[in-house]
């Protein structure tokens, strides 16, 4: 079968297309061929020699074992083989899962049969996904758990109050807006160039702001009056988060849920933390389970049988192009997420 595999860190050149064997499930798990694949910031950290935590490259890789890698990540897969002491599970059911065995950008994957669980349409299981969205925007979709989860359990984001999102274009980003509006709160979204604004806006969003070009702290203060926002999701980190703080309100909530920005740990002034009275909430862990809990899916499953909530996929590309889809990622010019097509 076709694998991206890269034997040294660095640019995106050095993921390249081989031939390798395919996986043979053993019997307590399942062989699935791989549909679409999301393409992460969490891979583009690791090939770029980081931890895969914040992208530093002081820190050592973890994990990964000897070269050559195989990209892993979220992919959307159908099982086409059950070991013989699998139960409950079928030919041609699609799942939406991470964690395959040699990696995700491959064509065909073995996992353990316990970790798909679809569950039924009133109670998905992690692993399931909407019925209408096709195998590309359900890999977009599976980081509207992330999204949900980040504003709505550990911001405790509230009806009325005004939330600034980092990186509003993003394949997380588009989510958040959309669900920041559904949870009944004012969005401020922010972009990195002018293109993206329309498409934000037309997502939700109250305001848009390019960071780049603008002035961040004056524009959030005139469209709050001066009082600053409730709470700032953070998925960029550096320098974005290290200014946060004096974009919020007395009594925010800043959430921290990854380092996009490639610049490793940001320096923490907490003196606006004191005077201002801000919760610093960090995301991950075990968080990334509990977003796919049971209550949480049936709500994210309503919302898009209900035309509420669509991912928004930026562009496809075929296997063999993930180096090309690595760069456009890092160019952060498309807009939702970016998939892989094996």
């Amino acid at each position: 079968m076709r694998a991206i595999i890269y034997e040294r860190t660095g640019s995106p050149e050095v993921l390249c297309a081989t031939d390798i064997s395919t996986p043979i499930p053993t019997p307590d798990e399942v062989l699935v061929q791989v549909l679409a694949i999301a393409v992460d910031y969490v891979q583009l950290h690791l090939r770029r020699g980081g931890s895969g935590r914040v992208g530093s490259h002081s820190e050592p890789v973890y994990g990964m074992g000897h070269p050559p890698w195989i990209p892993g990540g979220t992919a959307c897969v159908e099982v086409v083989e059950v070991g013989k002491n699998v139960r409950g599970i079928s030919t041609g059911e699609r799942h939406l899962i991470g964690g395959l065995r040699p990696g995700s950008y491959v064509e065909f994957g073995v996992v353990p049969a316990p970790s798909l669980v679809n569950g039924t349409p009133d109670s998905p299981g992690p692993t399931a996904y909407p019925e209408s969205l096709s195998p590309v925007e359900a890999a977009a979709f599976n980081y509207a758990p992330v999204a949900y989860h980040t504003l709505r359990i550990a911001a405790g984001l509230q009806p009325d109050e005004i939330v600034l999102i980092h990186a509003a274009a993003g394949g997380t980003g588009v989510l958040a807006i959309q669900l920041a509006k559904q949870l009944g709160a004012t969005v401020i979204g922010v972009v990195s160039n002018n293109s993206k604004i329309d498409a934000v806006r037309a997502l939700g969003a109250d305001h848009v702001i390019n960071g780049q070009v603008t002035n961040l702290s004056a524009e959030v203060a005139q469209f709050t009056n001066g009082s600053g926002v409730d709470v700032v999701w953070d998925p960029v980190g550096g320098d974005i988060f290290t200014t946060s703080p004096e974009l919020m309100a007395e009594g925010g909530r800043l959430v921290s849920l990854g380092s996009n920005s490639f610049t490793g740990s940001a320096q923490v002034d907490f003196f606006p933390f004191w005077t201002k009275n801000i919760r610093l909430i960090g995301w991950g862990g075990r968080s990334n389970t509990e977003a796919h809990a049971k209550n949480i899916m049936r709500t994210l499953h309503k919302l898009v049988a209900q035309g509420k909530l669509a991912p928004v996929v930026s562009k496809t590309y075929g296997l063999e192009n993930a180096a090309v889809a690595h760069a456009a990622v890092e160019s952060r010019n498309p807009i939702g997420k970016v998939v892989l097509v094996p």
